[in-house]
């Protein structure tokens, strides 16, 4: 984990209250040469709006770093651990990654994200090839070995975008 990660967690956190866009939530990296969360987080910062350039990407280093340390946290409204489960276990880390997504403007990626975030009603979901669950609520599952690497973060971007349209326009009718 880089020191330089904690100041973006700091700007995103200090961009104000909750959220109303979903967080989103990658599973299944084939071996790509690109950082694929951080470049959706950028496609979005690009082309969403009313995001403000607020997209973050989370990696794991910065995911276990907030989990370690109480102040981080606490910034999320994360107590105390469990007495059983430190804050660098799984359990611990898949609360930091719920709390981001229930946030919002997060790009969380990996089997955890997953698994922190399959209760939560307001995510974006998407596999690139088979997806957990069956597929069952994933709203993108893509074959990447039928694209060019370059394009995967537009397609999940775009693809993000017009859901949410979706969901705003269900909420004024």
């Amino acid at each position: 984990m880089l020191a330089k990660d904690l100041p973006a967690f700091h700007r995103w956190f200090l961009t104000g209250a909750v959220s109303s866009a979903p967080g989103i939530v990658l599973h299944g990296f084939p071996e790509l040469k690109v950082d694929l969360a951080a470049a959706v987080a950028s496609h979005l910062n690009e082309f969403d709006d009313d995001a403000a350039g607020n997209w973050t990407a989370f990696t794991p280093g910065l995911i276990q770093t907030i989990a370690e340390t109480p102040t981080e946290r606490g910034l999320l409204g994360l107590g105390e651990t469990c007495k059983n489960c430190p804050p660098a276990s799984p359990c611990g880390r898949r609360k930091v990654l719920a709390a981001l997504a229930n946030r919002g403007h997060a790009v969380l990626d990996g089997p955890l994200a997953v698994e922190a975030c399959a209760p939560l009603g307001n995510i974006f979901r998407v596999s690139l090839g088979p997806a957990p669950f069956g597929g069952r609520s994933f709203h993108l599952v893509l074959s990447p070995e039928l694209f060019c690497e370059r394009s995967l973060p537009a397609i999940i971007g775009d693809t993000y975008l017009e859901w949410a349209a979706t969901l705003e326009m269900a909420d004024t009718v």
